[in-house]
């Protein structure tokens, strides 16, 4: 079963994307911050991260850095989840995500993104 770390400062988006992923077939982390997401994923490695865009604290683009800088997690597929528009945040260089989905697209939207990482 395909792990999926799902991070998102906001509990009710991290509870209905966690029962999308989970109706889906896939197995589920949570994480409310991006600390909290860098510790998990130190500790029990996904298979796919989704990561929203806009976070207090250290925003996706920070945690998407630290995840690429990393040689043990870099390879890790990252998707933005984001209410932006897709071109405000498609990083540059090596800090680029592996996809985008808008969050006002719902579940089809996602369980799509996600199909497609995992081929």
């Amino acid at each position: 079963m395909k792990r999926i770390l799902l991070i998102d400062d906001d509990e009710d988006m991290l509870a209905m994307t966690g029962r999308w992923l989970e109706k889906g077939g896939y197995e589920v982390m949570k994480a409310a911050s991006g600390k909290e997401a860098l510790d998990k994923i130190s500790s029990d490695r996904p298979d796919l991260i989704l990561l929203d865009y806009a976070m207090p604290e250290m925003d996706g683009p920070a945690v998407l850095a630290a995840i690429r800088s990393n040689p043990e997690t870099k390879d890790i597929p990252v998707v933005y989840r984001t209410g932006m528009d897709d071109t405000d945040c498609e990083g540059s260089g090596d800090v680029r995500p592996d996809g985008i989905v808008s969050k006002s697209e719902g579940r089809p939207s996602l369980m799509k993104a996600v199909e497609e990482i995992f081929g």
